[in-house]
């Protein structure tokens, strides 16, 4: 096999990798319903939007100077915590979740 040795960065995508593709067949509704990103975060991976179960999401204390679009994919949404960041706007698409409160 492979040495252990090497170092592998971590592959982006694995880290959001919440449900498997089985529970996700399964309809599985994850633990993982929360997510927790901070630590001076400057930018998000496109990947995040494809978490359509999350119902949390805390991305504060860090530098995001913008939300995509994007983040209207996550329909489940019911908290999001954008607090202590670099925000200079935010995408008309919030105004339209329903779900967030």
């Amino acid at each position: 096999g492979m040495p252990k040795e090497k170092y592998d960065p971590p592959d982006p995508r694995r880290i959001y990798t919440i449900m498997s593709a089985e529970e996700v067949a399964n309809g599985k509704k994850s633990h993982w319903a929360e997510l927790e990103i901070s630590g001076r975060v400057r930018n998000l991976s496109p990947s995040l939007w494809s978490l359509t179960h999350l119902t949390a999401l805390h991305l504060n204390d860090n530098y995001l100077t913008r939300i995509p679009p994007d983040i209207a994919k996550l329909h489940n949404l019911v908290y999001l915590d954008l607090s202590s960041n670099k925000l200079r706007s935010l995408p008309a698409e919030l105004g339209n979740m329903v779900s967030l409160r």
